[in-house]
This record gives C-alpha cells, sequence and structure tokens, in this order.
C-alpha cells in the first residue's frame, strides 16, 4: 500500500524530511507498527502525518476522443528501383 504525507514531519528513523503531498516512505517498504503511528494521533506530535494514498488507475485518466480530422496516416516512401 502507498501512503502519502498530510502533514510535513522529519522521520525519526532515519531523520528524512518529509513534505505535505510525499509520498511515504520515499523507498522501501514501512513496517505496520510505523504506519500505524504516523496515520494516527499515537505519535509525538498527536496527529496524523501520513494517510492511505489512492492508485491511479488508467480509468482515472481522462481520455481524449480523436476525429477522422485529427488523425493523420503517413504514406510509405516508395522504393527505389522497383517498377510498379
Amino acid at each position: 500500500m502507498e501512503y502519502k504525507v498530510i502533514r510535513g514531519f522529519t522521520d525519526r528513523t532515519d531523520s528524512h524530511k518529509y513534505a505535505v503531498g510525499d509520498r511515504y516512505p520515499y523507498r522501501g517498504f514501512a513496517k505496520k507498527e510505523r504506519v500505524a503511528e504516523l496515520s494516527t494521533e499515537k505519535n509525538k506530535r498527536g496527529v496524523a502525518l501520513i494517510e492511505a494514498a489512492e492508485k491511479k488507475t488508467i480509468k482515472d485518466e481522462p481520455v481524449k476522443e480523436e476525429t477522422s480530422d485529427e488523425i493523420s496516416v503517413e504514406e510509405k516512401p516508395k522504393k527505389k528501383g522497383k517498377k510498379e
């Protein structure tokens, strides 16, 4: 599962500074206990610092509809030396 930072903090485990919107952890995987601590008020600051991030799927991406006027087909260059 991925998490995003909702309040900036410096992680006491590795001194990495997180800003709002950053991914947590910035590398590797987080331990369940640490995620539980940071996602609730059961930490030194007393407020949640991270939350589960919504995973983007292809369905979430807007799709641009192309019209036949926008679609271009390139002609293949004719090979030299062949007679038609």
